[in-house]
């Protein structure tokens, strides 16, 4: 039945994502470093004379757009996975035998976006999850 398939496919996928993802927390990393690093050179202006207040502003704007452009990637890449709960489905689907026509097109309702229909393909169901 496809739509257990899909029910595994999604919680293979949940599990997989609940790895540590080595890219994000590399990208977490670098973020950190550049946040310490701006407030190393941030404690030293009360100090700081006119040549070394340059060189602070300087790097502290080269460190900040560094720092923005690795949380916009960070970011989007954060935007790509997405948590499903399959907990709702998984229950009518073991039991679907036994589930009444209405239960079962609510249950379809809530995975199924569109079924194609072809003769060269024959058919094709776009899942919503």
């Amino acid at each position: 039945m496809a739509m257990c398939d899909k029910i595994k496919s999604l919680e293979v996928t949940r599990h997989e994502d609940d790895a540590p993802d080595a890219e994000v927390e590399s990208l977490k990393a670098e973020i950190l470093k550049y946040d310490d690093d701006i407030h190393k050179l941030m404690d030293k202006l009360p100090d700081a004379d006119e040549i070394l207040f340059a060189y602070i502003q300087k790097h502290v704007k080269e460190y900040h757009k560094a720092k923005s452009k690795l949380e916009s990637k960070l970011q989007t890449k954060c935007r790509k996975h997405k948590t499903i709960n399959t907990k709702p489905l998984k229950e009518p689907l073991k039991n679907w035998d036994s589930l009444t026509i209405e239960a079962k097109h609510e249950v379809a309702v809530m995975m199924i976006d569109a079924v194609y229909v072809s003769d060269e393909d024959g058919i094709h169901v776009q899942f919503c999850i």
